[in-house]
């Protein structure tokens, strides 16, 4: 008799056991922060949206090599890019969480033609309701991603570059009901694309010039300005104060200058230049038939009035500056050498 009871409660205590590893394995701590996907006899069940105890054996949770594969690119807060998993496919949890997609920086032209860095950002949750769409793409992450990337394209180079800045939050708006438009058009019959199964909350971005050094091929002139480039003067130009312009275009000239120097004194060859051909006079220099420089004479309005004497002194005629130019002509050959003889014609 004794052996009958023990035996019985044998089984009842290995039941009990069993029951209770069979209730800790089917149950999923299912809320707001995640969901679990079911199937009975390979179809779509549903989505588990309480903490829940599953007694049916055919009733299955997709986990392990069946979990869905959902991973979007994103960036820490060191900024560094990464992809991110939303699914722990150990135990086939699906986080329903708000995520924030990053895809990488990408290179967007403006209507203008000049290049900037896009960092776009755009935070979203997957909707619950229609958790089967993320759940059966090939490609969640990367489809999103170029969603983005395309939409933020688009308005960017819509606008010119001056323009970016002043309509950035604009830009935001005009993305952002168009993701959303996605997921929920107006017109079911006539969708704008292909819902992904998410919830849009918020799209935004940031902007830097693109870091393109200067061309420095020679067919480009003097001062190795590209097409790029040269918009940038002309952009910074258009504003710019009259008397900027003017300051900046001389200095401009006298670096075109300066190249023109260098670039003919690296040829081997012996150069001269008149003060006035490198901008330092404004006195006109004629050449002769002979070669030699012949300076014109200064033309100087005659003084109005005599300067007053000094300690009742009559003063002299003032005489007139004395150009630089001139100065250095007059010096003659340097010592040590003799000038070349005119040859009489």
């Amino acid at each position: 008799m004794l052996e009958i009871v023990a035996i019985i409660g044998a089984v009842l205590v290995g039941l009990l056991l069993a029951f209770l590893v069979y209730r800790a394995a089917r149950t999923f701590d299912a809320g707001t922060h995640a969901t679990y996907i079911t199937t009975k006899g390979g179809n779509f069940y549903g989505a588990l949206r309480q903490p829940t105890t599953l007694w049916d054996p055919s009733i299955k949770v997709l986990r392990d090599r069946h979990a869905p594969d959902i991973t979007i690119m994103t960036v820490d807060p060191s900024g560094s890019y990464h992809e991110k998993s939303l699914v722990n496919r150990r135990n086939g949890e699906i986080s329903l969480r708000v995520q924030t997609c990053a895809p990488r920086p990408f290179t967007a032209r403006t209507s203008d033609k000049r290049q900037l860095i896009i960092k776009p950002k755009v935070s979203f949750q997957i909707d619950i309701d229609r958790i089967e769409m993320p759940t059966q793409m090939q490609s969640f992450g990367t489809t999103l991603a170029a969603r983005i990337e395309n939409l933020f394209d688009n308005a960017i180079g819509a606008l010119e570059d001056q323009d970016v800045f002043a309509q950035q939050r604009e830009i935001e708006e005009k993305v952002l009901r168009q993701l959303q438009d996605f997921e929920n058009p107006t017109d079911p019959e006539h969708p704008l694309g292909m819902p992904m199964g998410i919830r849009i909350y918020e799209a935004m971005f940031s902007y830097e010039p693109a870091q393109k050094p200067i061309n420095k091929d020679i067919s480009n002139g003097p001062m190795a300005y590209d097409n790029e480039h040269l918009d940038d003067l002309v952009d910074m130009l258009e504003k710019a104060n009259p008397a900027t312009i003017e300051v900046l275009m001389r200095m401009l000239e006298l670096q075109t200058k300066q190249n023109i120097v260098q670039m003919l004194c690296k040829s081997g060859g012996l150069v001269a230049f008149t003060a006035s051909e490198l901008g330092l006079s404004e006195r006109t220099v004629d050449r002769a038939s002979n070669g030699a420089n012949i300076m014109k004479p200064a033309a100087y309005p005659p003084a109005e009035s005599a300067v007053p004497a000094l300690n009742g002194a009559i003063a002299g005629p003032v005489a007139p500056p004395v150009d630089p130019a001139t100065a250095y002509y007059n010096l003659g050959a340097p010592k040590g050498q003799k000038a070349d003889p005119v040859k009489p014609t």
